[in-house]
């Protein structure tokens, strides 16, 4: 019964910690793509010593199922590159200034 108890308890943890990282991912709270990462190996080492207990526990599948899906989130250049260059009317003038010259754009 304790053992019961002590598990859902680091499976709530666990996935507290992972919504709490989705939550700054999808805010775009992260100072810099380096934090990114640094937060994305830390979630990597703890999904390792999950691992062993997901095989035979439902939920621990779906938490380290989710886990691994931040992780590649985090580690997507082209989410940061998406996230820097803010609304689709800037980054359509961000890919016009870059195609045509200058001149021409200007004018």
């Amino acid at each position: 019964m304790a053992t019961d108890t002590l598990h859902n308890r680091i499976l709530s943890y666990f996935e507290d910690e992972i919504d709490s990282a989705r939550r700054q991912l999808e805010a775009g709270r992260f100072e810099s793509f380096r934090e990114q990462v640094v937060v994305g190996r830390r979630i990597a080492a703890a999904l390792e010593l999950l691992a062993p207990y997901a095989q035979g526990d439902c939920r621990a599948q779906k938490l380290v199922n989710s886990g691994e899906t931040l992780i590649r989130e985090l580690l997507s250049v082209r989410e940061v590159i998406r996230r820097r260059s803010g609304t689709p009317h800037k980054r359509q003038l961000i890919l016009i200034s870059q195609v045509m010259p200058a001149e021409s754009y200007l004018h």
